[in-house]
């Protein structure tokens, strides 16, 4: 029997059905009945150390849209791409608008600005071939030689406001495709998702009605507006939902995270988020002095997604900010994907996050026994639930047979609802093997399934996630995901950067299975390894949580390890440069252990 309860569909609102809309006519019905509320508001610590606010009301957003995509109009087809090179900022999300009033697909990308980022945009931008490059009037020189051949650059800041009337009023179909999202996993294989207008309301309906949003509700963030995650935070959920959006830089926030918790309290947020690495900076680099006199219970949700979402961190920042009025159900822990537009499930307002001890060898096995408070078996793992899904189905499935597993089950997560995304921009060998699947169920055969390539499982209708599939150690017939191994040597070695463990497999002489291979960030450099016992410790602590005994461990200094954009672990990175010895300096070979 498949688990029901992991249906989890949204109520509507009271009048019934959502009415179908595009984004652009809420957003004018906005500025026809309250012009002068203020919708978006941009905080600028460049100059100010306090922060600067910009403040654009729902009619300025709205003049200032049509008045671009009037400008698109006039100059380019309907349904060409245009890429949003703009920092972060008002420009961004008028740029992106302006692109969805005029019937243009949206590429949501980042300016030029850090060389080690150049030859991914440019893989980006020769995939997605823009007829145009919207940014901002300081990065229009550096944006000129991005493409293959030449394109406009157009800089947002300089639309002008009279040609706002000129917009066609055009009305997108739901079916028409609104931007691609593309993945932060690879740069030389860029995979962009075709998010249509149905996705991009129904995706941003979905998290209204999990976050618990309003017009009353204020929005804030400082995540990146090219970032499923954040664009959906930034500019779709508090447009959609009529509420008042601050936002702040990536930038301003890793230079002082104390920034993100003050807007937060002066802005009276409802509703913010971030990934689970944000939070530990929050508790390590804000000092208990600097906490008095916040002020955070206006929060009621703030979700952690977009990586592995670790139990430790969640009570660390739960209890570091308990004193400033944070209830302990305001951290949420969720799951999504850019292929399901961004978010899938999460917990709701006033439910705090579950928390199962799990025995590992069981687990490792792909079964999930769930242990009470008595059980202590020899190794336990303890994994924490993303909640329940959002306005679409999610059940788990063998990724080789396809046939749907009983609750209890480990498997794929896949996913079928309004939000997920039909397929790739023309990629359709990866959109047959990923897009509209066919699950085989004890009652039949359904389609349109998206297979997340996510291990995970369900309990009692709520989601838990293991890990990617791909990513999976398999030593001596058990399965182990990285992130639990990276976890467990995290706790033991406080010596490392906060996040920066790696553990992946890598191939065994004939006749063996995979090899566990660990690579460490030390924050004082590999060469202190041996000062601090590094061989024998995370050998003492995988082998007691785990059973197993790593084949390599390996030092590394700090920033070594490759991450996407969204500062997740490259481990398939990680392993080919392992294998071509390109981890350098690390600690001396001797961590390597015999066969």
């Amino acid at each position: 029997m498949r688990d029901r309860s992991a249906r989890g569909l949204a109520a509507p609102p009271p009048g019934g059905q959502w009415e179908w809309e595009p984004l652009p006519a809420v957003l004018t019905g906005h500025a026809a009945r309250c012009p002068d509320r203020p919708a978006l508001s941009f905080v600028d610590y460049s100059r100010d150390p306090d922060g600067t606010w910009r403040t654009l009301t729902f009619a300025e957003v709205d003049q200032r849209a049509r008045a671009l995509a009037a400008a698109l109009e006039s100059r380019f087809v309907r349904g060409a791409r245009v890429a949003l090179l703009c920092p972060q900022g008002l420009e961004y999300g008028l740029g992106f608008l302006a692109c969805l009033y005029a019937g243009m697909i949206a590429v949501p990308l980042f300016p030029p600005e850090d060389s080690r980022r150049i030859a991914q945009l440019t893989a980006v931008l020769a995939d997605a071939d823009p007829v145009c490059l919207l940014t901002d009037s300081r990065h229009a020189d550096s944006c000129q030689d991005l493409t293959h051949r030449p394109v406009e650059v157009w800089p947002v800041d300089e639309a002008e406001p009279h040609l706002a009337p000129h917009w066609s009023q055009y009305r997108a179909d739901p079916a028409e495709p609104a931007y691609l999202q593309y993945t932060s996993g690879s740069t030389g294989h860029p995979r962009g998702a075709v998010i249509t207008h149905q996705n991009l309301v129904a995706s941003t309906r979905q998290v209204i009605d999990g976050c618990g949003l309003s017009s009353d509700t204020p929005v804030a963030s400082w995540l990146p507006l090219f970032h499923d995650m954040g664009l959906s935070i930034g500019v779709l959920a508090p447009i959609l939902a009529g509420a008042h959006l601050a936002l702040m830089s990536p930038l301003a926030f890793a230079q002082r995270p104390l920034r993100w918790l003050r807007l937060l309290d002066a802005h009276r947020a409802h509703f913010s988020g971030a990934p689970n690495f944000a939070y530990d900076l929050c508790v390590r680099r804000i000092p208990e002095t600097d906490r008095d006199g916040l002020d955070l219970s206006s929060v009621r949700v703030l979700t952690n997604g977009a990586e592995p979402v670790r139990t430790g961190t969640l009570h660390r920042f739960t209890e570091a900010f308990a004193a400033g009025g944070l209830a302990p159900d305001t951290l949420k822990p969720s799951y999504g994907l850019a292929e399901a537009t961004v978010l899938v499930a999460c917990n709701r307002i006033g439910q705090r996050w579950t928390e199962l001890r799990l025995d590992t060898e069981a687990l490792a096995a792909g079964h999930v026994r769930v242990l009470n408070d008595h059980q202590a078996p020899p190794r336990l793992t303890t994994v924490v639930g993303c909640g329940r899904p959002v306005g679409q189905d999610v059940r788990v499935a063998d990724p080789e047979t396809r046939v749907e597993q009983p609750p209890g089950t480990v498997g794929e997560l896949w996913v079928r609802g309004p939000n997920t995304a039909n397929g790739y921009w023309r990629q359709p060998q990866d959109c047959a093997q990923l897009f509209d699947q066919v699950l085989k169920t004890s009652d039949g055969f359904e389609n349109g399934w998206l297979r997340t390539g996510d291990l995970g499982f369900l309990h009692d209708g709520e989601l838990f996630v293991l890990g990617r599939i791909k990513d999976v150690i398999i030593i001596n017939g058990a399965n182990h995901t990285p992130g639990d191994i990276e976890d467990t040597v995290g706790r033991a070695i406080p010596e490392a950067v906060p996040g920066a463990v790696a553990a992946f497999a890598v191939p065994g002489g004939d006749g063996e299975g995979d090899r566990l291979v660990v690579l460490v960030e030390l924050a004082a450099g590999p060469r202190h390894a041996q000062d601090i016992g590094l061989r024998r410790r995370v050998m003492a602590a995988v082998g007691e949580h785990h059973g197993v005994r790593p084949h390599d461990i390996l030092a590394l200094r700090r920033g070594s390890l490759p991450r996407t954009t969204s500062g997740k672990l490259r481990r398939g990175d990680c392993r080919d440069r392992y294998l071509t010895d390109r981890f350098a300096p690390a600690a001396p070979t001797d961590t390597r252990t015999t066969p």
